[in-house]
């Protein structure tokens, strides 16, 4: 079995907020952090500057597909942030538990 943390960064806190719901009670991901961040991209070719919401999630490899449909359905940007980072740990315990958390 392989895992991978998830990022999105979003800019509101309501679909924040929607987005978990809908991923831990569907068992998509075992879990989810929400940090706060100033960021700064372009887009269009201009200099964007707001408050986002980063969300780092720890799913199976295998749900990567479906946690980005039930984002895609959510998340208001155009373009939004979806990156997929391999997640090893030694501690089989704790891979375990990402095991017993989702589907």
């Amino acid at each position: 079995m392989k895992y991978v943390m998830i990022e999105v960064a979003f800019n509101n806190e309501e679909e924040v907020n929607l987005t978990k719901e809908k991923l831990l009670k569907e068992k998509l991901v075992a879990s989810l952090q929400v940090i706060t961040s100033d960021s700064s991209w372009n887009y269009n070719g201009e200099l964007e500057n707001d408050k986002e919401y980063l969300v780092f999630m720890k799913t199976k490899e295998s749900l990567i597909n479906e946690v980005y449909e039930v984002i895609k359905e959510i998340h208001s940007y155009e373009v939004f942030e979806y990156a997929v980072f391999p997640l090893t740990s030694p501690s089989k315990d704790y891979l375990d538990w990402i095991d017993k958390e989702t589907k």
